[in-house]
Formats: structure tokens, C-alpha cells, sequence
């Protein structure tokens, strides 16, 4: 009876042993930042985000270290941020999210489509934007805090470096209006053919007359034309391939101010373009390009003083790893 009650004592100390060794698994902590920590679950979460970003793009996986890295950057910049008073509102990120979608014409469900394709998630998207507008203000206080002021011998230096000119070289950009024709799900082929009659009369019309805005009110189906008139904004090539794709983004800077472009048939329905303006590649003068270049070398030298404070914040903090790196 004794020896089994020393054995059950044995058997309690290995145990708690046991759990002394391995607590911080069995509790969940994957790292330790001074009083704070970096759960297991939100380490996964970030690996596994940061191993399908990579996949998606074709690029090297990160590795554990990096991830966590990453993870406690995050963890301090959000602690700065909280002692300084900096945050960002959801409001900022949802306006953020939504110029996006207007600005490329996508719909909720393109957006998502196009971020699945980058191995990103809405959740994801908006979490990185508001890690980024919180690092970008804490560099602005740096910044100020330093005093530091981009000089003009500095601008003009870095505009007249020939390494630097491919910076102003303004690519060619055509600026449109356009009459939409929307195509409802379903159709027959009857009735296919009766619509695409009809785009090829009104694309006609267009040709025939100066008025485009009338044949906008007339006919486009744009729930937005009373608010933007038809107007669409400028376009480089790249950014009208990433809507109606190559082809027909070719076509569009094949013509000249003023053409109306064949129509295009997208999922949605029919476009019909006019040209309003289009301007040839052309490179900034340095009056142009001056507030760029501000914004870039203010850009620079936040970024130096942000690996400065960020190497020393980590050096002067207690961070412990509780779980393997490899």
C-alpha cells in the first residue's frame, strides 16, 4: 500500500513536471512580448495566410521565423500606436475598400474573386491596410518629432539623376465616356440577336452625331449616369486591360480623340466608348514632379527611421519564443 501510494506521488510530480515544461503549448502562447502575447491560433492563421499569398503569387514560402517576425512587429506597432493615440476607424478602411472596387468597376463578388487569385481574403485586406495606416501615421510623428523637412537641393538632385527619370515618364492615357447596354441572364439566342442589333444601331448613331451625352441619357443603362454623366475618368493601357482586357484594350489606344469605340461585350453587358482625350507618353517637368519627389524621399527616410526604431524596440524588449521556428 505504501509503495502505490509513492508511485501515485511519482506519478503527480512527473506529471506536473510535465506541464511545467510544456505550459505555454498546453495555454496556447506561441511568443511572449514583454506582458504580452502571440497566441498559436493567430500564428496558424498568419502562416497559413502567408503560405497561400506566397502559392498564389508564384513566390518562396516565408518561413516560420519570418511569419512570427512579422507577427511581433505588428504586436509592437499596435502598442505604439495605443500609447501615442494613433488609430484607424473602420469607416477609413470600408472608403479604402470601396475606392478600390469603384475605381477597377468591380463588383463584391469580382473583388473577392481577384483577391482569391492573390491568396488574399477581404478580412485580410482590411486588416493589412489598417496595420499600414497606423505604421505610416507613427512615421509621421517620427518625422515630426525629428523635425526632419525634405530640402529643394535634395528634390532637384533627385530629379536631375539620369538614374531617376524613369520615375517621371508618364505613360499614354486615354480618357472615356461610355454608353452601357446591360445583357440580362437567360437571354434567347432570338433575343441575343435582337440586343446586339440594337448596340450596333445605337454604336452607329454615336458615329453620326456630336451629342454623345444625349445618346448616354437615351440609351445607357449605367445606373451612375446621372451622377457621372457617362464619364469614366483616364485609363493607362495596364489599367484598361485589368477591366476589358488586352485585346480590347489595344483596340481603345489604337484610335484617336473623339472616335467612338466598336462596342465590347463584357459578362455584365455591352460598352460603347468615346474617346474624350488622349495623351502621348510624355516625361514631368521637375515643377510637376516636385511634390512626388517630397513625398518619396519623406517616404525614404520614414522607412529608415521606422527599421531604426523598430531594431531597437525589439532589442530593449523581453521576447521569448514558445514554440519551434524550423
Amino acid at each position: 500500500m505504501k509503495l502505490n501510494k509513492k508511485i501515485w506521488i511519482l506519478v503527480i510530480l512527473m506529471l506536473f513536471s510535465s506541464i511545467g515544461i510544456n505550459a505555454e503549448v498546453i495555454n496556447g502562447i506561441a511568443c511572449k512580448v514583454d506582458d504580452s502575447i502571440i497566441t498559436i491560433h493567430e500564428f496558424n492563421v498568419a502562416y497559413q495566410n502567408a503560405l497561400n499569398k506566397s502559392l498564389a503569387l508564384g513566390k518562396k514560402p516565408p518561413s516560420k521565423k519570418q511569419v512570427m517576425e512579422s507577427l511581433i512587429e505588428k504586436l509592437l506597432i499596435e502598442e505604439e500606436a495605443k500609447q501615442r493615440g494613433v488609430v484607424v476607424t473602420d469607416e477609413e478602411i470600408n472608403d479604402i475598400i470601396s475606392k478600390i472596387k469603384n475605381e477597377n468597376r468591380l463588383t463584391d463578388k469580382k473583388f473577392r474573386e481577384e483577391l482569391k487569385r492573390e491568396g488574399l481574403t477581404i478580412e485580410g485586406l482590411k486588416e493589412d491596410y489598417r496595420l499600414n495606416i497606423l505604421k505610416n501615421r507613427l512615421i509621421n510623428q517620427m518625422i515630426s518629432e525629428m523635425g526632419y523637412k525634405v530640402s529643394e537641393d535634395e528634390i532637384k538632385k533627385f530629379y536631375n539623376d539620369p538614374k531617376n527619370k524613369k520615375y517621371f515618364l508618364l505613360p499614354p492615357i486615354v480618357k472615356l465616356s461610355e454608353i452601357f447596354i446591360k445583357v440580362p441572364e437567360n437571354l434567347s439566342f432570338k433575343d441575343q440577336l435582337s440586343l446586339k442589333n440594337k448596340v450596333v444601331a445605337i454604336y452607329n448613331e454615336a458615329k453620326e452625331t456630336s451629342n454623345f451625352i444625349k445618346l448616354i441619357e437615351e440609351y445607357s443603362e449605367d445606373p451612375k449616369k446621372n451622377e457621372n454623366h457617362g464619364e469614366l475618368g483616364s485609363f493607362s493601357i495596364q489599367q484598361l486591360a485589368m477591366w476589358i482586357g488586352t485585346d480590347n484594350a489595344e483596340t481603345v489606344f489604337s484610335l484617336d480623340k473623339g472616335d467612338i469605340v466598336p462596342p465590347i461585350r463584357l459578362p455584365e453587358g455591352y460598352y460603347i466608348f468615346k474617346i474624350e482625350d488622349k495623351r502621348d507618353r510624355r516625361v514631368l517637368s521637375l515643377e510637376e514632379a516636385h511634390d512626388q519627389i517630397k513625398s518619396y524621399l519623406l517616404k525614404k527616410k520614414g522607412a529608415e527611421i521606422f527599421d531604426k526604431w523598430i531594431a531597437e524596440k525589439k532589442k530593449s524588449s523581453y521576447i521569448q519564443y514558445l514554440i519551434e521556428m524550423e
